[in-house]
């Protein structure tokens, strides 16, 4: 970028004569520049001389750029001769607060700008990761210089890292942001093995000396240490959480013995920190309702639900029966992650918004919260959705970064009363979810199956094959790679009551096979999965615009080889399975609960406001009253984060297509009158 001075240091040994040249070079000048015009900037980093120590020099240098290319290249040129081991090169910009190896000042940004109360790192999978306890966060391996850092295969996401943000580095990001740290440790499971629950000490040592470095006086060993890295004050990690998703009923996926690592360190962490807020894991998949099956005292749990927007919208009301009595509840990773589109859209948001409501009116359940994952470099995207997506020169945040920035920004602290009522609830039709027209089919996830057709449609016809390599041989239909939801389609449509009937065969892989019904478009669909996820469980699932839900599920399997006769009967809404002669389904398929509008309050003590937060995920605007008691109204402003459809996204073309606007309001009789836009959410702070 133009004007902007960026930091250069490497390490170099070995026997060379001449200079070295650091070089900012535009990728691509125009044919009529004349020579040198691709240059952006230029140093010297080394005098004339003669290398010949066979020990490691470093070399630093400024370069300011005179013209910006966000494809820019940079080089080291050399003019002499000899053999040089080059190592550790950096390249830093100006970083956020002017911090030694620190970070990105418009990525940093983005997270100050949501003002944070607490930051989790190092991150989920990444503190475990994988194959090996090597490839896991060994916090000691990432503080002191970079040079002496030795980085490590981050094989849970398939990159190297360099840990060049180590520990120390966290700890400032949270300083930085006002953020108090949160930091997740290891309970000796990788992905792939363990350690032995009776050898765990070593990580309960690794443990307590990270808490020292952070909390510890300059007089302790690692206290001392922390000084020494530009930091004597101490971090104060008061949150810590022992493993990351460690507690599966499957000990197979990363979990075994959980209660029991867990005892061990939580007796030896309190005895040091008897202030530490200590978090437990609970099932992070698999079931909607986790428990902590345990004697063992616990203060919070950390829940992890990655869904789409109709499951965040039907449990705005999770948390209002929780046992007030209970452990309290950390959401430590949440998103929709099914009916998001390409990079999240704003159905995603509004969902999301609305279970942030549910947690806000049960803030004395769910103190803490926090989405995952935050950033994403677009040149090497490996999970979606992501909230921050970036590239070298430019960032933008999804409609769900700005619900994530304004929710916190607009919280009270006492959580107020809702009485919401609709003068016209019940005058709108509802639609029935099967279509008057469809078709039905076959399907497979992750493996290899065959059918016979399907009764009562033609034997004759070829299936159209949406996805999928499928191949007919005397009368049997079969899909033979192990690719993700392939499906073919029976040509012939069918009414809103029908009956069919098929054979069906798992042939390989780890799943069964599917029964496709109510196929309208990609996005519209209902099937029937018998011996999914991994071949444990059978499941009914409704496919729409705002992604995947599960209406029913029953533990089962199927066995490979083997034909099974499938029945399946849809009467409107009502939908039977049979696998042979055994019901699994008997059932009705659930309306889109993504749509309506909800509301929560909260005053705030501190700025005599009153916080009245409503979101309209609906398709149509409407308008809403607010009538306030126990409360002179004095003056009101909408905060809006609003879409023209729930499917439209931000791009880094377009990084401000969704973004929160303000209006003043006129109040009247201490009411306030507000327009709901469709697929909005609309925050009121009303002054008295």
């Amino acid at each position: 970028m133009q004007g902007r001075t960026y930091r250069l240091s490497f390490w170099a040994k070995g026997k060379y004569k001449g200079s070295i040249k650091a070089v900012l070079k535009a990728h691509e000048a125009p044919p009529t520049a004349p020579e040198g015009a691709s240059i952006l900037a230029e140093a010297i980093v080394s005098p004339s001389g003669d290398e010949k120590g066979a020990s490691w020099r470093k070399y630093t240098a400024e370069l300011t750029a005179t013209g910006n290319d966000p494809k820019a290249q940079f080089a080291l040129v050399f003019d002499g001769k000899g053999t040089l081991t080059i190592d550790v090169v950096s390249l830093f910009p100006p970083t956020f607060k002017n911090r030694e190896n620190g970070l990105r000042p418009d990525l940093a940004q983005m997270l100050f700008e949501m003002h944070p109360k607490f930051m989790r790192f190092p991150g989920g999978c990444f503190v475990e990761g994988q194959i090996s306890p090597e490839n896991a966060f060994r916090w000691e391996r990432t503080i002191g210089p970079i040079e002496e850092r030795p980085g490590h295969w981050n094989v849970n996401w398939g990159y190297r890292t360099t840990d060049g943000i180590g520990f120390h580095e966290y700890l400032q990001m949270a300083e930085d942001l006002g953020a108090k740290p949160l930091y997740v440790v290891n309970v000796g499971i990788w992905h792939g093995g363990q350690t032995a629950v009776d050898s765990l000490q070593p990580w309960i040592d690794e443990t307590l000396a990270a808490l020292e470095y952070a909390n510890g006086d300059v007089t302790t060993k690692y206290g001392a240490l922390r000084a020494k890295n530009g930091h004597p004050a101490p971090f104060n990690i008061e949150y810590l959480e022992i493993g990351n998703e460690n507690n599966q009923p499957d000990p197979r996926q990363q979990s075994d013995h959980y209660y029991d690592r867990f005892r061990l360190f939580k007796e030896q962490i309190l005895k040091k920190y008897p202030k530490m807020h200590l978090i437990g894991n609970v099932a992070a998949w698999g079931t909607d309702t986790p428990t902590w099956d345990s004697q063992e005292s616990v203060e919070l749990l950390d829940e992890h639900y990655y869904r789409n927007p109709a499951w965040f919208a039907d449990n705005f009301h999770k948390y209002d029966t929780y046992d007030r009595r209970g452990p309290k509840i950390y959401v430590g990773e949440y998103a929709v992650t099914d009916g998001f589109g390409d990079l999240g859209n704003m159905n995603a948001a509004l969902g999301e918004a609305v279970y942030m409501m549910g947690m806000e009116n049960n803030s004395d359940v769910v103190p803490l919260n926090s989405y995952a994952p935050i950033f994403v470099n677009e040149n090497d995207a490996r999970w979606r959705p992501d909230m921050i997506r970036f590239n070298s020169s430019r960032v933008m945040g999804t409609p769900s970064y700005y619900v994530q920035m304004l929710m916190p920004r607009n919280i009270g602290t006492q959580v107020v009363k809702v009485s919401q009522t609709n003068p016209y609830e019940g005058a709108a039709f509802r639609k029935p979810v099967t279509p008057q027209k469809s078709r039905v089919g076959y399907a497979t996830w992750g493996t290899k199956a065959s059918y016979t057709h399907m009764d009562p449609l033609p034997k004759t016809g070829k299936p159209e094959y949406v996805f999928g390599d499928w191949q007919v041989t005397d009368g049997v239909l079969s899909q033979t790679s192990m690719r993700e939801q392939c499906i073919a389609l029976c040509t012939a449509e069918v009414g809103d009551h029908y009956t069919v009937k098929c054979r069906a065969r798992k042939d390989d892989g780890r799943e069964g096979f599917i029964i496709v019904f109510n196929y309208v478009d990609p996005q519209h669909y209902c099937w029937v999965n018998f011996g999914g996820w991994g071949n444990t469980q059978h499941g009914l699932e409704q496919i729409n615009g705002s992604g995947k839900s599960q209406t029913a599920t029953k533990r089962g399997r199927v066995e490979a080889g083997r034909w099974y006769d499938v029945t399946l009967t849809v009467s409107g809404d009502s939908v039977k399975a049979w696998l042979d002669s055994d019901l699994v389904f008997d059932t009705v398929l659930k309306h889109d609960t993504s749509a309506g509008v909800f509301s929560s309050a909260t005053i705030d003590d501190q700025t005599g406001e009153l916080i009245v937060k409503v979101v309209n995920s609906q398709a149509e605007g409407t308008t809403a009253r607010l009538n306030i008691s126990n409360f002179a109204v004095k003056r009101a402003k909408l905060i809006q984060l609003r879409a023209n459809t729930g499917y439209d996204e931000n791009t880094l073309q377009q990084p401000t297509n969704i973004s929160p606007t303000e209006h003043e309001l006129s109040p009247e009789c201490n009411a306030v009158d507000v327009e709901l836009p469709a697929y909005s959410l609309n925050i009121i702070r009303i002054k008295k």
